[in-house]
């Protein structure tokens, strides 16, 4: 599995939407330009990039060619890639993370080695989850990206939710990565 940083750089995506100063040229919450839910110029103008649920009980959207086609999961090409070529780092369904959860993790880690390991920088005796001070431990995952079932606000890369490693729901997949394939050259 990808660590949370990790996911958050593909997912994100900035490849050419920097200045010279770091500054952004667009609107990036999600891992296409913009604000928007949908595409904003183009010939497919108006259609949604990504599978999510738009309010309470609304999966599926309007009728019409601007739905997005899905009121559960959809096929992986369904909606464009970001611009890594990686296909729903938004929506359909959440992928876990390598990290542990902790509430701290962005104050307490190391900015050249972002990763919450098991028991590194904090021992899981500080949440106290067999005392019943706590609902986490080390087999508590952080979970990221959305799925069909969330509302936009869980579609940004900077979100994060957790869950217990061995829990399964219709909601959550997993994406594998690795550094490098092919010779050395």
């Amino acid at each position: 599995l990808p660590t949370e940083a990790e996911w958050e750089y593909a997912a994100k995506a900035l490849i050419g939407t920097q200045y010279l100063d770091e500054n952004q040229s667009n609107q990036r919450i999600y891992p296409w330009d913009g604000s928007s839910m949908r595409k904003s110029s183009g010939r497919k103008k108006g259609t949604m990039l990504a599978n999510y649920k738009r309010g309470r009980g609304d999966y599926a959207g309007i009728a019409g060619k601007t739905n997005d086609g899905a009121i559960i999961t959809d096929e992986v090409y369904s909606y464009p890639p970001n611009d890594f070529g990686l296909y729903n780092m938004a929506g359909n369904v959440n992928e876990w993370v390598w990290d542990v959860y902790r509430p701290t993790t962005f104050q307490t880690f190391n900015d050249l080695n972002p990763v919450r390991r098991d028991g590194y920088l904090d021992d899981e005796k500080n949440y106290g989850k067999k005392d019943n001070n706590s609902l986490l431990d080390n087999r508590t995952r952080v979970y990221k990206g959305g799925s069909w079932a969330d509302i936009a606000y869980w579609l940004a890369p900077g979100t994060r939710r957790y869950m217990d490693q061995d829990s399964a729901t219709a909601t959550i997949g997993f994406r594998c990565s690795m550094i490098a394939s092919g010779r050395k050259r």
